[in-house]
């Protein structure tokens, strides 16, 4: 009998949650979050779900959209 490896992988859970325990706070959905932060709704999700990492520019623009600090939502990139 051959066991074959699992279709999918976890992913790196860096900040994910951080993200999103911010962005239900403020009652906002992953689409209206995507679209303030001018990110692709698809690419937001990855993001939040630890599958991508978010770039210098979208850590920003996602902070100003969460009203609160770079640091706040990805700490280990500013550790």
């Amino acid at each position: 009998m051959t066991i074959f490896p699992p279709v999918f992988t976890i992913p790196d859970m860096k900040y994910p949650n951080r993200l999103r325990v911010q962005r239900a706070e403020r009652r906002i959905t992953q689409i209206d979050t995507a679209l303030k932060a001018a990110i692709p709704q698809s690419r937001y999700w990855r993001i939040e779900n630890g599958y991508d990492e978010a770039t210098e520019a979208e850590r920003k623009r996602l902070a100003r959209v969460l009203k609160t600090d770079v640091d706040t939502l990805f700490p280990q990139v500013a550790a």
